[in-house]
């Protein structure tokens, strides 16, 4: 892949990532919420906690491309 389409692939993938973290962040508070209303084993609690799972998972998946796209910057000549 050319440099510059890596560095636009980057550059996506880091804005992923930081709308990621506000998404991850969100989530557990929705579940602290619904912990401190006892709401902690609701179907509702259980839901959020899924979401915040796959939430997460996409972090990791985004996390780890911008891995990938870093080294492949460095082993790509401009």
């Amino acid at each position: 892949m050319a440099h510059g389409m890596l560095i636009h692939r980057l550059a996506a993938t880091e804005r992923h990532i930081k709308k990621g973290e506000r998404h991850v962040v969100h989530q557990r508070e929705i579940i602290e919420a619904l912990e401190r209303h006892g709401r902690g084993q609701s179907e509702t609690a259980k839901v959020a906690r899924d979401v915040l799972r796959s939430y997460e998972l996409t972090q990791a998946a985004h996390v780890k491309e911008r891995e990938l796209l870093l080294k492949a910057l460095i082993e790509t000549p401009e």
